[in-house]
């Protein structure tokens, strides 16, 4: 497959768009052909029902939710740090994008 080529599932953005909050969630789609063959540590957070999105409307024992985004990515970093094996994590929120406010 060509360093060009992509993976788009119509049907997951059109149920749920492609955000922060479900960008791994969507990398690791069965269907891709970029993802690991071997387990990761996303998926094993995922089979326990923790992820961004879950973080950010509970919260944790630590930090009742909800939260605001940085602080959900940041509590999924700490859950993913406590996990060895092969892990995807988002890059920092650059804070100087052209066109936002």
């Amino acid at each position: 497959m060509s360093e060009s080529a992509s993976f788009v599932d119509p049907a997951f953005l059109a149920r749920f768009g492609l955000t922060r909050i479900n960008a791994i969630d969507y990398f690791l789609h069965p269907l891709n052909p970029f993802r690991t063959k071997a387990k990761t540590s996303n998926e094993v957070l995922g089979m326990q029902g923790i992820n961004i999105g879950t973080l950010m409307q509970w919260g944790t024992g630590a930090r009742p939710g909800p939260l605001p985004l940085d602080q959900g990515e940041d509590e999924y970093r700490v859950a993913l740090s406590r996990l060895t094996g092969e892990q995807y994590e988002l890059l920092p929120m650059s804070t100087n994008i052209e066109g936002m406010t």
